[in-house]
């Protein structure tokens, strides 16, 4: 966080708030905190202890005892924690790297340069995303924010791959440097969480998320109704 930005000061305050109400609720200190935003519009605290064990807060700093708001705040968080460990902002920024170094290797190739580019500006904004500040807040809105920007950088890197398939085929009369820019640029896309669409993947991590949340609700510091 930035000392200068407004919001940021504000979240900062909101979560040592929150930290020392968990404190005073638990006995004990929390190993970490994250406000939590679903879709209708509440805004709760989730507190994880050692243990593990859990403590999930409302807007007012109450302990929360409604098992299904619990399980609804742990499954945003988990949500929120999947899409970022799906779209690594290192990877996505070495990947946009990749990008620019093929494009000096590409000998002018006017096609293959138009589909690295237009990958390069999605990355970009998916990546601007990523960093936001405003993702502190683990906010199931934006979740569709970032599918729907991974998306974009999906069908532009599927662009890449149609274009540079005839290079690709013919590798052996290309330069070494090219052939090995085009392999870096597309492992990278991999690691990136660009090579697959978000949207599928997300389908895939939802039992997951499921699962955690009712592991969330089992090992709450207050007994849930």
């Amino acid at each position: 966080m930035t000392e200068d930005d407004p919001w940021e000061r504000a979240l900062a305050r909101e979560l040592t708030e929150a930290a020392e109400a968990a404190e005073a609720a638990a006995g004990r200190e929390p190993l970490g905190i994250r406000a939590i935003e679903p879709l209708d519009g509440r805004r709760w605290y989730l507190a994880a202890f050692a243990g593990p064990a859990f403590l999930c807060l409302d807007r007012a700093l109450t302990a929360e005892r409604d098992g299904r708001r619990v399980r609804a705040a742990a499954s945003a968080s988990l949500l929120v924690e999947a899409v970022e460990a799906l779209l690594p902002p290192d990877e996505l920024r070495y990947f946009s790297e990749a990008g620019a170094r093929l494009i000096a290797q590409s000998a002018g190739s006017p096609h293959l340069d138009e589909a690295l580019q237009a990958t390069g500006q999605a990355i970009l904004a998916l990546l601007a995303w990523r960093e936001d500040p405003q993702r502190e807040v683990a906010s199931v809105a934006a979740v569709d924010t970032a599918v729907a920007l991974q998306e974009r950088a999906f069908d532009a890197y599927g662009r890449y791959v149609a274009v540079s398939e005839p290079l690709v085929s013919r590798q052996d009369e290309l330069a070494p440097d090219l052939v090995s820019a085009l392999r870096v640029y597309e492992e990278a896309a991999g690691r990136a969480g660009v090579a697959e669409k978000l949207a599928s993947r997300l389908a895939d991590a939802m039992a997951d998320c499921e699962e955690g949340a009712e592991q969330v609700a089992a090992a709450h510091l207050v007994p849930l109704d």
